[in-house]
């Protein structure tokens, strides 16, 4: 049976508990929740459905363009919710249209967090009204894009069959932000192999650069592409 008024945080345990923010959030959260969890990794998709709310700690993390795809899928089935961030490297309305539920940053006040994770914790979103009125024209439009993707699909496939066990590793890393350095040690390959691989990945998907790569991955990657155990 899963736990009742649970919460996951997701953090990184290095540069965050001595921030004012951090300090608010999980004063807050001891007083909303029966149950915290807190860990480096986010828990295993068969463990997911023992929380409520999943807390990401982005400190120092820059997701203004690109989110990580492991925490898309997240936010697509689990109530999500970005803190600890500065302003400038969180792009509210790009988390609004993947299906987030708000963002904490760290110049928030107290009383803000507080507001906001009651509301979270009844089904209700954080963004600043001027970013949810922004997003709603865009929202039918990434409906529409989303619905038309099945449709396509059929099309695809071939981009997919070409594709090595190699290339899918690889791309997979790239649309979670990973540098090629990153990704040469975690599949225990050259440099060169990587660029290599990225070459090839780039013809076989149309894509001119990393960051099309990414939106390629991110698009197509819970239908085409299995997500790395």
């Amino acid at each position: 049976m899963p736990h009742k008024n649970s919460v996951f945080v997701k953090t990184t345990f290095q540069s965050s508990f001595h921030s004012h923010n951090y300090t608010a959030i999980l004063r807050t959260l001891q007083a909303l929740f029966g149950d915290i969890k807190m860990d480096e990794v986010i828990p295993k998709a068969e463990q997911r459905t023992n929380y409520d709310l999943f807390l990401i700690d982005g400190a120092k993390s820059k997701w203004q363009d690109l989110i990580p795809t492991d925490l898309i899928c997240l936010a697509k089935h689990y109530s999500v919710v970005i803190f600890n961030v500065d302003k400038e490297d969180v792009c509210e309305q790009n988390l609004l249209l993947n299906h987030f539920n708000g963002v904490f940053y760290k110049s928030d006040p107290p009383e803000d967090i507080f507001k906001g994770l009651l509301r979270v914790n009844t089904g209700e979103l954080w963004f600043t009204r001027k970013v949810i009125s922004k997003a709603f024209n865009d929202i039918l439009a990434v409906a529409s894009s989303f619905n038309s993707l099945h449709d396509d699909i059929e099309l695809k496939q071939d981009d997919y069959d070409h594709l090595t066990k190699r290339e899918k590793s690889v791309i997979h890393l790239i649309a979670q932000g990973a540098s090629n350095n990153t990704i040469a040690d975690k599949l225990n390959i050259s440099d060169h192999t990587v660029k290599t691989h990225l070459y090839s990945a780039f013809k076989k998907t149309n894509s001119r650069n990393r960051v099309e790569l990414a939106n390629w991955a991110q698009r197509y990657i819970s239908v085409l592409l299995p997500m790395a155990k």
